[in-house]
């Protein structure tokens, strides 16, 4: 089964948006975040609103449709949203944005730019994991105006990996961040700790290995196991519904 809807309410079916949530809004900060929910493989812990190609089943249009109905929720967006300053950041996150072409990615940063007006040094930042991105696809985001990637490292320790249901050789890593730094973007790598099984010399040997690769950004997260995830099945600490 597909993870759960997201919680909160839906937006309202005549576009309109509460009063409260305008106030101030041409004065603060305008950020946008693009949610891509896609991956090749389900990580086992992962409960985010992201479907596999079996999930979808057959016949799904999936994520070869996905950019034209992301850019007609811009349409509505800047139908409903007041004047406001320049995008200074956008977030590809998901799932995994870079299952995506590169040309999707960037026809959706236009047409945030078109909509919305982007600050000269906004922040474009894509997720991504190590065997999802090519030096050439790397390029075709920095040219398209992409200006940092934040990879899935997790681990560094084989067998962690594998618990957590990574995909990537861990040698992988080291090639995705030479790429994007080659390729002019920065680069944030995140980490996962308390991964059963991993022992503070396995969180160790991770953390050396990340700070060896010298991004711009190291992100450590804290495992937490959801019920419903092949994880938590494992664990015992609830039944698996995927």
């Amino acid at each position: 089964m597909p993870s759960a809807l997201p919680d909160g309410e839906p937006a309202p079916a005549d576009g309109t948006l509460p009063a409260a949530a305008l106030e101030g809004f041409g004065e603060r900060p305008f950020g946008i975040y693009v949610h891509v929910p896609y991956c090749s493989v389900r990580c086992g812990y992962c409960d985010f609103n992201t479907y596999t190609a079996r999930e979808l089943g057959p016949g799904a249009g999936g994520s070869d449709t996905y950019a034209a109905t992301a850019a007609a929720e811009l349409d509505l967006a800047a139908g409903v949203l007041p004047a406001a300053r320049p995008v200074d950041t956008v977030f590809f996150g998901g799932g995994t944005p870079t299952l995506l072409p590169a040309t999707d990615l960037v026809g959706l940063l236009t047409g945030i730019r078109d909509r919305f007006g982007l600050a000269v040094d906004a922040e474009v930042t894509t997720e991504a994991n190590p065997d999802s991105i090519t030096p050439a696809y790397l390029e075709a985001l920095a040219e398209g105006g992409v200006t940092r990637v934040s990879i899935g490292m997790q681990s560094a320790v084989p067998h962690v990996l594998r618990t957590l249901d990574r995909t990537h050789d861990p040698a992988g890593v080291a090639v995705a961040v030479a790429a994007a730094t080659a390729a002019g973007l920065q680069v944030s790598v995140d980490l996962i700790y308390g991964t059963p099984g991993e022992s503070l010399a396995d969180w160790r040997r991770s953390l050396d290995a990340a700070v060896a690769l010298a991004p711009d950004h190291v992100s450590a997260y804290a495992l937490v196991v959801e019920d419903g995830t092949r994880l938590a099945a494992r664990a015992g600490g609830g039944a698996a519904d995927r």
